[in-house]
């Protein structure tokens, strides 16, 4: 699957998730009563959202990035953390359940977001320097996840515990917005290099330049293609 298919089928995923869960609460408001199923119901889409963002932009390194660990990570805990926080939605939320059903619900909050931020921030970074970046803010961002879950699942933390989660969600953030605003600025100041021969049919060479040439607008899913014209010599 192209990463052009895959973006479309994401962001149309997403645009039927948001106009389903305004759909259902504007039936809500109508009907006068905003029930425990609604709630649930929302909470689901929300979740959907999530995890399929999560690992669509796993997907998508993977696309890159064949071996990636970060890749292959935020794949698997994709799944694995929407059954968690469905658990908690369904099980504990309207009903009142067990004590550990709302750590197992943000237990798997915890592993998408984090998932989510450190698959980002890879995807996101190019040059070497930034990929460096990008690996320490998603080492950055799996030990606050883990911290999380142990302060999540401790029956009594701290408030040290929760300035060092703070702190650590903080510079994983930190990581996340760099490495598209350095690397905008690496792209900016960058000097225009050489050619690039991308193809080549006899004589004839189909060449990306930053130096005089066409710019074609292509429609998503086209792309270029170089062959001999029918019937020519």
């Amino acid at each position: 699957m192209t990463r052009v298919r895959l973006s479309r089928i994401v962001w149309i995923g997403a645009a039927a998730i948001i106009v389903a869960a305004a759909l259902l609460a504007l039936a809500a408001i109508l009907r006068g009563d905003f029930s425990d199923t609604d709630g649930r119901i929302i909470g689901t889409l929300a979740v959907v959202l999530l995890a399929g963002g999560t690992l669509a932009v796993g997907l998508a390194l993977r696309e890159r990035v064949e071996n990636s660990v970060t890749a292959l990570a935020a794949i698997a805990l994709a799944p694995i953390g929407f059954a968690l926080v469905e658990y908690g939605i369904w099980d504990f939320v309207f009903d009142g359940g067990g004590d550990d059903a709302w750590k197992v619900g943000w237990t798997g909050v915890i592993a998408l977001v984090g998932a989510l931020i450190a698959t980002s921030a890879r995807l996101l970074a190019h040059a070497p320097s930034l990929v460096r970046l990008a690996h320490a803010s998603a080492l950055l961002t799996a030990l606050a996840a883990l911290v999380s879950i142990v302060i999540i699942w401790s029956d009594d933390p701290g408030s040290t515990e929760g300035k060092a989660l703070a702190t650590l969600w903080v510079f994983a953030a930190l990581g996340l917005l760099l490495v598209p605003v350095l690397e905008r600025f690496t792209t900016a100041g960058a000097v225009p290099s050489g050619e690039r021969v991308l193809a080549s049919l006899g004589d004839v060479e189909l060449v990306a330049t930053r130096r005089a040439g066409i710019d074609p607008r292509l429609e998503p899913g086209e792309q270029l293609a170089l062959r001999r014209r029918q019937g020519g010599s």
